[in-house]
């Protein structure tokens, strides 16, 4: 069985590809459950129906830990989206992802707004 516990929020670049956020699997008893290969991964962009990922590459890291991969169509829609991955014999686990700005341009804005509230301008 796998967690069914929201994980995250998992934070990624808006329109970035080779993005990845990490999973972890449980079963009924809380251990982890290595070997699930080829999942249905699927994800919720801002609420609209389940639809396929369009990379949604599935790896295992190990101990029950596995990442999926994002494209830019991926995370091509601001706001958050709901990562979902099923299998026959597991239940549902879910990611919670934020797609926003980059973590450069975010610290570049925050500069700038430190820098205007110093000089008062």
């Amino acid at each position: 069985m796998v967690d069914t516990a929201y994980q995250g929020p998992h934070w990624v670049s808006h329109g970035v590809a080779d993005q990845k956020i990490p999973i972890h699997v449980l079963d009924t008893d809380s251990d982890p459950v290595t070997g699930v290969s080829s999942p249905t991964v699927q994800a919720s962009k801002n609420g609209a129906s389940y639809a396929s990922l369009s990379d949604g590459t599935w790896a295992e890291i190990s101990k029950g830990d596995y990442t999926i991969q994002l494209d830019e169509t991926d995370t091509n829609k601001l706001g958050w989206m709901l990562v979902s991955v099923t299998k026959a014999g597991i239940t549902e686990a879910k990611a919670l992802v934020y797609v926003g700005i980059d973590q450069a341009e975010f610290r570049s804005g925050h500069i700038r707004l430190r820098t205007l509230h110093r000089t008062g301008k």
